[in-house]
């Protein structure tokens, strides 16, 4: 059976067979690696050549609008060595990217170092912050060492040291498998962005919200699978503006997981994190909840235009292991600390179909739903806009991958996304292409 890509566990409607279970703890372990460990799950060498092309970001219907065209080639190597009680891994993503410079038409072709990705070319929004813009580092560099079982000491530019449940993505920004996060919606308020409604988990403690990185030096002690518990400092901190991250997970029994975490610790724009996978019979559940503090500090909840935000949401994962077919539904909310934001929220899921050993037929959609500031529609404000609202983004990403053999697989894809913005314009996009990955 084709790993399911998108499922952390699986869970089953009926009775199975011991070496069904078993082979399904093995795929599952594969496919969760990435949660508690490097970006690679395991020692080798991975890489992963793209090619796309699409209708880039437009007005939806406007005559004048960029024409169909040809986006190049991107290759991503990544590579992890685990020697005696040291791991050293990395990454370099290349593109020859065609650009459009004259009159909308093809004019340059680049060859360099870059930060695009296939997923970059829907999603390349230029409002709404850093960590939903689409763009990701263009290499990583980490190194780690194990000096006594269970021990970890990390430095590195991704580590990607993370505990408990959290909006999926179904991987990095470079692989087949990537969609958007939360329905699209953006890290802003309302009229700072198209869209907006983001809500930042702090699941991953080797990163840092408010410094845009994802560098940090950590250190962290897991016990079988019964606990981690790890902390890290990340790249930016000063002596004036000390700072650090925490991560904390415990798995007592076999049906309970929580995890809690918090980035930026000591200053006022920390984040909270709260996460629960509970393993039932007939269901996999996975909730997390988020804040992110903002404001001058003096409330939890400070009712200003720039006082944070908290979100919560949940997943759940089914399987039907005689067709094949997989489904894991997801929502999520994101309410605003200021009385005049409403409330944002998503909903999405991800369909999985095993039609062979060697075919996998899957798809995820999305539709968000954006938040809006009450005062558009006050007649005695100088926001006033009665027309505006929150906006919304629908998104469609059928794939079709074929397991060539061990080492080698290719992922067909079509993704489309249409945004209707605060002010009512509505933009659309569509990118396809292929991803053939190597695995050795």
């Amino acid at each position: 059976m084709v790993c399911p890509f998108f499922l952390e566990r699986k869970i089953f409607i009926e009775v199975i067979s011991m070496k069904k279970i078993v082979g399904v703890i093995a795929g599952l372990l594969l496919c969760t690696a990435v949660s508690f460990a490097q970006v690679l799950p395991a020692n080798g060498v991975q890489n992963t050549l793209s090619a796309s092309f699409g209708l880039p970001l437009g007005v939806a219907n406007d005559p004048d609008r960029e024409q169909l065209r040809f986006y190049g080639f991107i290759d991503t190597l990544q590579a992890r060595f685990d020697i005696s009680k040291f791991t050293v891994e990395g990454m370099l993503n290349w593109g020859a990217l065609s650009w459009n410079e004259v009159d909308q038409k093809f004019n340059t072709f680049t060859f360099a170092n870059t930060e695009i990705t296939p997923y970059w070319y829907t999603n390349h929004w230029s409002q709404g912050g850093w960590w939903t813009n689409g763009n990701t580092p263009s290499y990583y560099v980490n190194f780690v060492f194990h000096p006594i079982e269970g021990f970890d000491l990390g430095m590195g530019t991704r580590l990607d040291w993370s505990v408990g449940p959290a909006p999926s993505s179904l991987g990095h920004f470079w692989e087949p498998m990537a969609h958007i996060v939360q329905g699209g919606l953006k890290d802003a308020a309302p009229g700072d962005a198209d869209v907006v409604g983001f809500t930042y988990y702090a699941n991953n403690y080797t990163s840092w919200y408010a410094g845009n990185t994802r560098a940090s030096l950590g250190a962290r002690y897991r016990y079988k699978d019964l606990l981690e518990i790890g902390v890290a400092l990340p790249s930016g901190v000063t002596v004036n503006a000390p700072a650090f991250n925490f991560g904390l997970k415990v798995h007592p029994v076999d049906v309970f997981t929580i995890a809690v975490a918090c980035d930026g610790i000591i200053q006022y724009t920390s984040n909270l994190y709260a996460g629960l996978t509970l393993d039932l019979n007939m269901f996999i559940l996975d909730a997390w909840l988020g804040l992110n503090m903002r404001g001058d500090g003096n409330t939890l909840f400070p009712n200003t235009a720039n006082a944070g935000r908290w979100g919560t949401g949940a997943a759940i994962t089914l399987a039907f292991p005689k067709v094949g077919i997989t489904l894991r539904p997801e929502v999520g909310f994101t309410f605003y600390n200021y009385s005049d934001y409403t409330n944002a929220w998503y909903v999405g899921g991800r369909f999985n179909w095993d039609l062979t050993k060697e075919f996998t037929l899957g798809a995820w959609s999305s539709i968000g739903f954006g938040a809006e500031n009450r005062q558009w529609h006050n007649d005695q404000s100088a926001n006033y806009h009665p027309s505006w609202n929150g906006g919304s983004v629908f998104d469609i990403r059928p794939d079709f991958t074929w397991k060539i053999n061990k080492n080698h697989s290719l992922t067909i894809f079509f993704d489309f996304q249409n945004r209707k913005t605060y002010a009512n314009t509505v933009y659309d996009v569509w990118a396809s292409g292929f991803y053939w990955t190597f695995k050795r």
